[in-house]
């Protein structure tokens, strides 16, 4: 984020400001658009990959970390979630997964035990 300061000229604080502004306005489906069906024959599969990362806001001791499930083909974010690494934020990043992806998509993930019992085992 610091380099994004310096080489557009604008400080830490408005930049993040201005993400915050952004997050805050946007819709809880994230605008997402999930393939429509056809009468024709058309053979494709969901998928989506589920992943957290650590991040930190302020200070090394306030850790957050970032839930994300990404459409594989599109690369398209279809659900987040910014908490701890517990299996209560997994069930959170869980929920506001569209129920279509929920129920038909299949997930890969790095197996961190949050995800053992959460996503129904035929699909992950």
């Amino acid at each position: 984020m610091r380099g994004i300061c310096r080489v557009e000229g604008v400080s830490l604080r408005w930049l993040l400001g201005f993400i915050t502004a952004l997050y805050r306005d946007l819709p809880d489906n994230l605008n997402g658009q999930v393939r429509t069906e056809t009468e024709a024959l058309i053979i494709y599969a969901l998928e989506s990959e589920i992943d957290e990362m650590l991040s930190f806001v302020g200070k090394k001791a306030n850790k957050q970390w970032i839930w994300l499930a990404i459409d594989v083909s599109s690369r398209q974010i279809i659900a987040f979630h910014v908490g701890d690494r517990s299996r209560v934020s997994a069930l959170a990043l869980w929920k506001s997964i569209p129920q279509r992806y929920r129920k038909h998509a299949t997930f890969y993930t790095d197996g961190w035990q949050a995800y053992e019992g959460l996503i129904p085992q035929k699909q992950h």
